[in-house]
């Protein structure tokens, strides 16, 4: 149960002074005996009363800096700064050559705006002629322009591969790498994205390779930058082409030995000429900016500077005074007399100094010279647009967003982040219980886990006993589960080796010290289902198909069972849930009578009782059959 935080200002001058006379003839042994407002003594307790009511009142109001010192001695992040949104722009030119935008160029839909995104990385923007073409084992070129996406790899750990032409014009060598955005149907964040991983696992060893279409010149590109992790997750690839290349040679080839994705890879979008950008722009100030205000400086506690453009803008700063260079903090608590740090004032756009005993005082000096940064906030989330232009540069160049500009977040306030760290101190971190294991193998960051279950005492090389200390967690992806008939849908999904890693890594960081914790995918067990139907209904394909498809969405991993989380791990299959599931999506079409359950490629038997299942196992649907009996005629009872 949760503690109920307790309330320490719960006494009025009135209780103090009633407790107090209730303890003077005590503590006086009885020689105090007049109790009125008149004696001396009383006023003195009445004053006392009334200084320790407003203390009582202090104890309940806990400043900004207890905050910030409590959640630096817990170990929890600290108030967090206003946080930049992040798109992908792709960027166009009318020039009939290249164009090298490079990194740091800003760009706005309004030019007068202030909500400007400056470019991550140097983007060559190549003359475009036409579309990006898609083929795997057939022309999907219709598909993804329509925006129904095209799955681009398999996932039976076969060689896979997709080919793609590239919409570049003419026969232009490459000044930089051809930037690519990958937007691909996953529930991981995008590369771009503040809350994106860095350095997960890929889920399969992809090669990146161009060829000349129409001809036989191929070959490999001299360096590759796979935003995508190959091709979990939405990103920018960076590919740098070899001597010799140039845009004819258009055609991207994408390969790998063993596909071994949970779920083909579906492809949304396919852009050129793109970078990540962000809500952040770089600027520096020096001479009469700064150098009027610091002049007027005193050796007194908090002075400022305030910085052009600033104001309701700033996210961080770095100063320099003489050779001195002083730098942000959260706060002055635990700074001493000599540290040269200052708070950011974002609301006014300056940099607030200390007192000289938290922080120095600085002192006035000819050379200074401010870096800092401005933007960040919710302001900039926003839709998609097709109007971005250049704001300080006179490139020839135009950009649009193909994805939305998303996670920009304004600063935490002292109460947000005690909020915060109250919710992480109930996260869990270490792996001591089953559920520490299921909890944190469904939240390993960076891959998509749909379902986790942790089996206390099974380990891999003693399969038929019982080992103490031993955990074995089976994993089941997250893939889609929208249409249960298309080409490509996953019906036992099977983590990929790049997701067992993340999330080996993250349960042997969080074991106890004497437990071993193996990481492992589910153990499916094929299942024949044979429903059988009284009378004659009058569409018969269409009640196969509605028997078929509610009892594989039934028995599926990651939305079946009852509640619609995912059929139980070990869970046994009771012929009267199944019959109760078929006849719940049947209605009136037609009346199940019996369902009969094979295991493992036998035959479906007559037997009425529950079919088990080990612990860890999950069923899998792979042949459901109705047939037609006679109906059962009901008799009348005898008295």
């Amino acid at each position: 149960m949760t503690i109920p935080a307790p309330k320490l200002d719960d006494l009025t001058w009135a209780d103090l002074m009633a407790a107090i006379r209730r303890r003077v003839p005590a503590e006086s042994d009885g020689v105090w005996t007049l109790h009125a407002p008149v004696d001396p003594g009383i006023t003195l307790l009445e004053l006392f009363a009334y200084l320790l009511e407003q203390r009582l009142y202090w104890l309940d109001q806990v400043p900004d800096e207890l905050v910030v010192a409590i959640l630096r001695l817990l170990g929890l992040p600290l108030p967090q700064p206003a946080r930049p949104a992040a798109t992908v722009l792709a960027l166009t030119s009318a020039e009939p050559v290249p164009v090298r935008v490079p990194a740091g160029t800003a760009l706005a839909r309004d030019p007068a705006a202030a909500i400007r995104f400056t470019l991550d990385d140097d983007v060559t923007a190549f003359p475009l002629d036409g579309e990006v073409t898609v083929l795997t084992d057939r022309d999907r070129t219709a598909d993804l322009r329509a925006g129904r996406g095209v799955p681009l790899l398999a996932t039976d750990g076969s060689p896979a591969a997709v080919r793609f032409t590239l919409p570049l014009a003419g026969s232009h060598a490459a000044p930089d790498a051809v930037s690519l955005l990958f937007e691909l149907d996953s529930p991981v964040p995008p590369s771009w994205s503040p809350l994106a991983v860095a350095d997960v696992d890929v889920p399969a060893e992809l090669t990146w390779s161009w060829f000349r279409p129409g001809g036989d010149e191929h070959g490999e590109f001299a360096e590759v930058s796979d935003g995508t992790a190959g091709l979990r997750r939405s990103g920018v690839v960076r590919l740098r082409p070899p001597d010799g290349w140039s845009t004819q040679d258009r055609g991207l080839l994408v390969s790998t030995r063993a596909a071994t994705y949970a779920a083909p890879p579906r492809l949304l979008r396919l852009a050129v000429n793109v970078s990540a950008a962000r809500q952040v722009e770089h600027r520096t100030a020096t001479g009469d900016k700064v150098s009027t205000q610091i002049a007027d400086w005193l050796r007194l506690p908090g002075q400022r500077l305030t910085l052009p453009d600033a104001a309701g803008r700033l996210l961080d700063a770095t100063l320099w005074l003489a050779t001195d260079r002083w730098s942000s903090t959260v706060d002055f608590t635990f700074g001493s007399s000599r540290d040269r740090v200052f708070l950011v004032d974002r609301g006014d756009g300056a940099l607030v100094f200390g007192d000289g005993l938290t922080a120095r005082i600085p002192h006035p000096s000819e050379q200074a010279c401010v870096d800092y940064t401005i933007g960040g906030g919710r302001e900039g989330n926003g839709g998609l647009t097709t109007n971005w232009l250049p704001v300080t540069s006179t490139l020839p160049v135009r950009g649009a967003n193909p994805v939305r500009a998303a996670d920009g977040t304004d600063p935490e306030t002292p109460a947000q982040a005690r909020d915060r760290a109250a919710g992480a101190l109930r996260e869990v971190s270490r792996a001591v219980t089953a559920e520490d294991h299921v909890t944190l193998a469904v939240t390993t960051p960076g891959v998509s886990i749909g379902r986790a279950y942790a089996a206390l005492g099974e380990h891999p090389g003693f399969p038929c006993a019982r080992v103490p200390g031993a955990v074995t967690v089976h994993v089941v992806p997250a893939v889609p589960r929208a249409d249960f008939d298309a080409p490509d849908f996953v019906h036992a999904p099977v983590p990929d080796p790049g997701t067992l890693h993340e999330v080996c890594d993250r349960l042997d960081k969080a074991r106890l010290l004497t437990a071993e914790v193996f990481v492992r995918a589910p153990a499916y067990r094929d299942v024949r289902i044979r429903v059988d139907l009284a009378g004659n209904p009058a569409d018969r394909p269409r009640v196969s198909a509605v028997v078929g498809a509610a009892l594989r969405r039934f028995l599926d991993p990651l939305v079946g069972g009852v509640d619609e989380t995912g059929w139980p791990f070990g869970e046994p299959l009771r012929p009267s849930a199944l019959l109760r599931a078929a006849q719940r999506a049947l209605g009136d079409l037609a009346e199940v009578v019996a369902v009969a359950i094979g295991l493992d490629g036998n035959a479906p038997g007559e037997s009425c009782l529950d079919t088990p299942l080990r612990p860890g196992e999950l069923p899998v649907a792979r042949e459901v059959r109705t047939r037609v009996v006679p109906a059962v005629e009901t008799g009348e009872g005898l008295s």
